[in-house]
């Protein structure tokens, strides 16, 4: 047997982000470190500060930019580091030797070894998760409920019925759980009582390492079952853990001050944590660890940003400013204050500028909302204050530029002209 290294860190708040993301708060997305067995190459990440999720197979790594494209390299033996292409991915899963990859219309994509079917993804476009195992795979759909795939030896892929679960997580054998009430479920093998879950009802995140799991409490501290031979089980101290990854006999945590925590096996170095406090997420697999250095990404409106007068129908440009890399961007417009927002484009390139011919609403509690596009929601801003859009209906204001001049007087000229009697008032219609 080749046991799956595999490490799923999920919230199904932030499943697109692969990290803690906070409402009102700027996005991570950074450059990659990995540490840990090196012979396979799967510690070598590539360059780059525009990674936005990691995930740690058997050999092999994972990683996911945020221009929806995918990165991958290690171990290539069974065409597990063979990325498909594209840019409409939202969410990544590295199995033992096999990938798995959510796309952003909720389609699933598989690579890699399908000795089992492991690779053989379900169709549907209703998927919000997925985790790779090492032979068998989970999904978690849109409505909350589960489905599993590949080798079912110790009923792994037996997924459990009900569609009140937010995040899945999947071992060597056995699988994982998170439900909406914060309670966990578990199945398959359990041999080291990897499917005697704590109980409780406040937990947000979860993690399945070969034989041992990790679960994350509401509260900060950091729960672990399961084999403990290398110690991979304990729990370590404190109350400000806001992520954790489980890989084949360590495990890894991610505090709030961004500064990561490990233990268990440490024999070619995978628990022996960089230091530094700028983590954003973090992967552990067989014998190696991944993580995410964060860098800031932020939106900031400037026009219309409160205060302006638009005449329906004209054309505004709309204005911002971004930091980091957010390939594309969601404008929106509300006539109410917020109450409800109508999508003006949901993929406008990121030029930091927009032609936007202002609807045909009269309003002065209007808004605009820019945020990004696909997996970076989370990332907005709103105008300041309310703007004003009106209707002209000025009679003489031919070319509708709500005023009367000199180039009205033209357009008159020529209409009369054309018309050919000045007094017809059919002429101006």
């Amino acid at each position: 047997m080749r046991p799956n290294a595999h490490a799923t860190i999920v919230l199904f708040i932030a499943v697109f982000a692969g990290c803690c993301l906070c409402a009102g708060q700027p996005a991570l997305a950074g450059s990659l470190a990995g540490w840990g067995r090196p012979w396979e190459r799967q510690i070598n990440v590539p360059e780059g500060n525009d990674f936005v999720a990691v995930e740690a197979g058997g050999y092999h790594s994972l990683a996911l930019k945020s221009d929806g494209s995918i990165a991958a390299w290690g171990l290539n033996d069974d065409g597990q580091a063979n990325a498909p292409t594209g840019t409409d991915f939202v969410a990544i899963g590295a199995g033992g030797w096999h990938s798995l990859a959510l796309k952003s219309d909720g389609s699933l994509v598989g690579w890699g070894n399908n000795t089992y079917g492991q690779r053989n993804v379900p169709t549907g476009k209703n998927f919000g998760a997925v985790a790779g195992g090492s032979y068998h795979s989970l999904a978690l759909k849109t409505d909350g409920s589960l489905v599993g795939w590949g080798r079912n030896n110790y009923s792994q892929i037996s997924v459990p019925a009900g569609n009140n679960f937010v995040a899945v997580a999947a071992g060597h054998f056995h699988s994982l759980a998170l439900k909406s009430n914060g309670s966990l479920a578990a199945w398959g093998d359990n041999t080291y009582g990897q499917r005697s879950v704590p109980a409780g009802t406040n937990y947000v995140a979860i993690a399945a390492g070969w034989f041992h799991n990790l679960a994350l409490r509401s509260d900060g501290t950091v729960v672990a079952w399961g084999d403990n031979y290398y110690g991979q089980a304990a729990k370590p101290d404190g109350n400000d853990f806001v992520a954790v990854a489980a890989g084949g006999w360590h495990s890894l945590a991610l505090r709030a001050d961004g500064s990561l925590v490990g233990w268990g096996d440490n024999g070619y170095g995978q628990a022996s944590v960089p230091i530094g406090n700028d983590f954003a997420a973090v992967a552990a697999g067989g014998y190696h660890s991944l993580a995410i250095a964060e860098m800031l990404l932020d939106l900031t409106l400037t026009s219309p940003n409160g205060g302006e007068s638009l005449v329906a129908g004209q054309t505004h440009t709309i204005t911002w400013q971004t930091l980091g890399s957010i390939p594309e961007i969601l404008i929106e417009y509300s006539s109410d204050n917020g109450s409800s927002w109508l999508q003006v484009d949901a993929h406008a390139p990121n030029a930091g500028i927009y032609s936007w011919q202002v609807p045909q609403v009269t309003s002065d509690q209007c808004l605009v909302r820019i945020s990004g596009a696909r997996y970076w929601r989370s990332i907005s801003d709103v105008s300041d204050a309310p703007f004003t859009i009106y209707q002209c209906a000025l009679q003489y204001d031919l070319n509708d530029d709500c005023a009367v001049d000199f180039v009205d007087f033209g357009l008159f000229a020529t209409e009369w002209l054309q018309c050919g009697n000045p007094y017809d008032p059919n002429c101006l219609q």
